[in-house]
């Protein structure tokens, strides 16, 4: 009988349906947009925590560079100071002389000068000479090139 059905001698196969179906591509996008959306706050979170850690470290830093520049600062106060200086003079033999040598330089020195403007004489601009009533008309009139 089973002949009769089946000519070909293949049988047939019923159709069953799948557990899950076909997938419905909206609602799969739908699911990831809703789980990506809802990282980024999560992630924006922690990009701002890292970068408020880095800027206590930053602060840290410069907090403790300007103690270093401010110990090399009295440091310096203190080895320039003139009472200082004197003192380490009259240890290793140094005074006042009594015969001063005096050294003419003709040679001038090196140009931008490489000491504080204060000490410098101040610089007076130069003032060109005022055009003439004619060379001032021309170029109002534009005749020249």
């Amino acid at each position: 009988m089973a002949a009769l059905n089946h000519p070909l001698g293949h049988p047939r196969r019923l159709p069953l349906p799948s557990p899950i179906g076909k997938p419905n591509w909206w609602v799969l996008s739908a699911v990831a947009i809703a789980g990506l959306s809802a990282m980024l706050p999560v992630l924006q979170n922690s990009a701002a925590t890292s970068r408020g850690f880095d800027i206590q470290d930053s602060q840290a830093t410069q907090a403790r560079l300007n103690g270093e520049i401010s110990l090399l600062e009295s440091d310096v106060a203190r080895l320039t100071s003139l009472s200082r200086i004197d003192r380490r003079a009259k240890e290793i033999g140094l005074g006042p002389s009594d015969h001063p040598i005096y050294i003419t330089v003709d040679e001038a020195g090196p140009q931008p000068a490489k000491i504080p403007s204060e000490y410098l004489p101040p610089v007076v601009p130069k003032t060109d000479a005022p055009a003439s009533p004619w060379r001032s008309l021309i170029d109002w009139l534009s005749l020249t090139d």
